[in-house]
């Protein structure tokens, strides 16, 4: 009713196009204005009245302002650590004991609307398609499935090893190299063998844009969550919407041509990509729907486990107190004359904390992913938190509660050793909540442990991983909160050194790593596609 009146009040506003006005004019139009003046503070009352009866029905916070709420508050950088000083503070909790609940998606602008919407599992409101989605998923990178992922994935690592022989400055683009390669060859059966594969260069960038784009703050283009109207304007006279789409979608998305690519290749060896194509009929999957599938396992697989061996690498030049032990237990365990299998897992108790310890000391997903929302009003403690609720878990501050990680901005293996004095209980079976909670937990976790596993394994004993020295052969230092702004966060440039432990490790090295590049060059292969010049020519 209130904005049906508005119009009319519009439509009365009547502005001649001579002048002067009569006075009967004068009078009409300042009247007009007055009452729609009125109107919309009427209309400002009642909704900063709403927002008020909500604050006070919603988990505690801070007093929302008219109109933008609490979104000025939002800082421009890290809002994790802000948002860890108001769980602080105001001491509220949510999310995994209530996994049924919590299992939606809120309205998305930026990443949903603007983006491929609900033809994204990442994005998809809770539902029965969501659930075909997430099993579609798991036939390529469920837990069923990693396993037999072992074997590529441990040659790849071995790999990495071989590449930081002959270029240790190049940590990045090696371990970007290895982890785009391992989900390139469960997506489409080939692998990525340079770093300049295109595959790399390109959707690594665009991956670690998204991320920068979606996190909650005050600027755009995220400012257009809080005021969604923004988002009508057409493109072309919106600079806030610059680099984004518009939510319309494509003829033949990128991720739909590598994957159709892939599928209609006689001689490309059994893949995700294939198995789409054969389940795509049965369930009436778009195109769209198709190049999501696929193109997820890039955006959960390749720049989120190679900013988790960066942040490694970091760890180690920072905390060098922590390597003697390593190195004592692979020493002991693995030897000289061959790298770490999977097999020596269950020996290694010192490795397997100090990789838990990677993950939860800078997760790279640190306000864990996606926000979930409520798929019903839900009460908790009192408090209502209406359905669609945007809610995001934080997991920086879970990881640096200071009841469960004394110091927490310590990289401490023994965090993760029972029967340390340093070993707290934590909710969490695992010890750390990095790939997100209750059903929309990342789909991709068990295929990044074991890798991250095996790789960090190798990594410990095969290098010595320390600070860069400068011209006088003093040591740089290196700052461990210096991080990058995206939602997939990972450590700003830093020089290092990367050598070899001993001669002996460093001959097992480059044995180990041309025996790997034959082995897995049946996975060798090439695709005609570029992001940088494919919807240039494509046809919509």
């Amino acid at each position: 009713m209130i904005v049906e009146k508005i119009r009319e009040l519009l439509a009365l506003i009547h502005v001649r196009g001579s002048f002067p006005y009569t006075s009967f004019e004068c009078i009409s139009l300042g009247a007009s204005v007055l009452l729609l003046l009125t109107v919309l503070a009427l209309l400002l009352v009642v909704d900063y009245g709403r927002m008020l009866y909500f604050h006070l029905k919603m988990p505690p916070g801070p007093l929302p302002l008219p109109i933008i709420g609490n979104t000025h508050l939002l800082p421009s950088e890290k809002p994790w650590i802000y948002f860890e000083s108001l769980a602080k503070e105001y001491a509220s909790e949510i999310l995994d004991k209530r996994a049924a609940t919590y299992a939606s998606r809120p309205r998305m602008v930026v990443f949903s609307e603007l983006g491929a919407g609900q033809s994204n599992m990442v994005n998809m409101y809770y539902g029965d398609r969501w659930r075909l989605h997430r099993k579609l998923t798991h036939m390529g990178v469920g837990l069923q499935q990693v396993r037999n992922y072992r074997g590529f994935q441990n040659d790849e690592s071995k790999v990495i090893a071989f590449d930081l022989l002959r270029e240790p400055t190049e940590f990045v683009k090696h371990f970007e190299r290895y982890a785009t390669s391992v989900v390139s060859i469960i997506g489409f059966g080939r692998r990525v063998a340079t770093c300049t594969d295109p595959i790399i260069t390109e959707v690594i960038a665009v991956m670690q844009r998204a991320a920068e784009l979606n996190v909650p703050g005050k600027s755009f283009p995220m400012l257009m969550e809080s005021f969604p109207f923004l988002a009508r304007f057409p493109n072309w006279m919106a600079p806030w919407k610059q680099g984004l789409g518009n939510g319309k979608g494509r003829g033949r998305p990128f991720f739909y041509a590598l994957a159709e690519e892939a599928a209609t290749n006689l001689e490309t060896r059994q893949c995700y990509a294939k198995k789409l194509f054969e389940e795509g009929p049965k369930h009436n999957l778009s195109r769209m729907e198709i190049s999501s599938l696929s193109g997820n396992l890039f955006g959960a697989g390749s720049d989120t486990s190679s900013s988790t061996l960066v942040t490694f690498v970091l760890a180690c030049c920072a905390f060098p107190e922590t390597l003697p032990s390593a190195w004592e237990e692979l020493d002991r365990v693995v030897g000289p004359h061959r790298s770490p299998t999977f097999h020596d897992e269950a020996e290694l108790p010192y490795i397997k904390a100090f990789v838990k310890e990677v993950l939860r000391w800078r997760s790279v997903a640190i306000i864990g992913g996606q926000p979930h929302a409520p798929i019903k009003d839900d009460h908790y403690k009192g408090w209502l938190i209406p359905r669609n609720t945007w809610v995001q878990g934080n997991v920086w501050a879970i990881h640096h509660h200071e009841r469960e990680f004394p110091d927490p901005d310590r990289f401490n293996p023994h965090r993760y050793i029972k029967g340390s004095p340093d070993a707290r209980p934590f909710p969490g079976e695992k010890g750390y909540m990095t790939f997100g909670w209750g059903r929309r937990v990342c789909s991709g976790q068990g295929l990044a442990e074991q890798g991250t596993f095996i790789t960090i394994a190798r990594l410990l004993w095969g290098f010595r991983i320390e600070k860069a020295l400068d011209q006088e052969g003093n040591e740089i230092p290196v700052d461990i909160f210096d991080y990058t702004n995206g939602l997939n966060m990972r450590p700003n440039p830093f020089k290092c050194r990367i050598t070899p432990r001993s001669p002996g490790i460093r001959a097992t090295i480059d044995r180990e790593g041309r025996q790997a590049l034959q082995d897995l060059s049946e996975y060798d292969g090439d695709t005609k596609y570029r992001m940088s010049t494919y919807y240039a020519t494509e046809k919509l």
